[in-house]
């Protein structure tokens, strides 16, 4: 079915996972999953797709980064096709039942009180993937001897990653030290000029040998760069500041949305161009506050903790109880 759609519908993101016969296939595994856990007092889907509103009186708190019509007009640029606005008209319909709405952005979720009926869409802040604590003072020694940088991103993010190693060309002549890491892609994705360029693909944090190379990569970076417009990978983003790593990224909407127009843990790069880059990693290199980047990264994000999350999350259930 999926090949025959993509063939009428080029370019369309529509599969199986986004087809009615999923959705009801969801709601029949709802409810068996419903029975076997009679005894839970909510139910989250990661996700605005699905809910089990209509099949128990439990609260259904949906949680997810945004909205797949949100996919269609900021991300791919374009309108949906039919068969797409098929589940965006489902994925609407289980936004307005659920009892909670958790988008992960302030400007996601400023949209959504406004374009929803539903009273109860909040934004409780960010979190972060981090699994690992980390020691101020330690760290923070170990990033001013570094002269590693890092990016991180799949192919999606290719633009930003050639922007940045031609800007990395241009500083060796002044840094010959440096080297950059890039997690998310392989070196077949792109001509890598220079031996001090390394790149690891794709870092699954799951399985212990990924998990110790994507964290020490972490600790001993330098600086977090990712320029691509639009969306510069925010999770990783603020992973690495969680590990007091300034960074420099583009002022794309939600990072400005989140940090404000003037960090004070890096900089805001306005073109993807080496140059600018270039201009960019020298004024972090440069600075003698680099200590201070370090912490004011940290600080921005400490409170980004699952643990603080979910504490927000129970008082929010809580109060569904209450009405």
């Amino acid at each position: 079915m999926g090949r025959v759609m993509r063939r009428i519908f080029k370019g369309t993101s529509y599969c199986y996972f986004r087809s009615f016969t999923h959705f009801k296939n969801i709601r029949s595994r709802l409810k068996k999953a419903l029975d076997s856990y009679p005894e839970a007092d909510a139910n989250i889907f990661l996700t605005f797709s699905f809910s089990s509103t209509g099949l128990t009186q439990k609260p259904t708190i949906l949680f997810c980064d945004w909205t797949y019509e949100h996919y269609f007009n900021y991300h791919a640029n374009r309108k949906p096709d039919f068969l797409e606005k098929q589940c965006i008209k489902r994925e609407n319909t289980q936004v307005e039942v659920a009892d909670l709405v958790l988008p992960l952005f302030p400007s996601i979720a400023e949209h959504m009180q406004k374009h929803y009926r539903n009273k109860n869409i909040k934004y409780l802040g960010n979190v972060i993937n981090s699994v690992y604590d980390v020691s101020e003072t330690d760290i923070i020694k170990e990033k001013e001897n570094s002269w590693d940088l890092i990016f991180v991103g799949r192919s999606a993010y290719k633009e930003g990653a050639l922007a940045l190693i031609n800007a990395l060309q241009n500083l060796k002549d002044d840094y010959p030290q440096l080297k950059l890491h890039i997690i998310g892609m392989n070196k077949d994705d792109f001509a890598i000029p220079s031996k001090d360029i390394y790149c690891y693909g794709y870092l699954d944090k799951g399985k212990d040998e990924d998990r110790k190379t994507y964290y020490d990569l972490f600790r001993r970076a330098k600086i977090f760069i990712n320029t691509t417009p639009k969306w510069g990978a925010f999770s990783a983003t603020i992973e690495a500041m969680y590990f007091y790593t300034p960074v420099i990224v583009a002022p794309y909407n939600e990072f400005v949305k989140t940090f404000g127009g003037d960090i004070q843990f890096g900089a805001y790069c306005d073109q993807n161009l080496p140059d600018e880059i270039e201009k960019n990693i020298r004024s972090v290199l440069n600075n003698s506050s680099y200590s201070s980047f370090c912490l004011n990264a940290h600080n921005s994000v400490r409170e980004y903790t699952w643990s603080s999350y979910i504490d927000k999350v129970i008082k929010e259930i809580e109060l569904i109880d209450n009405d």
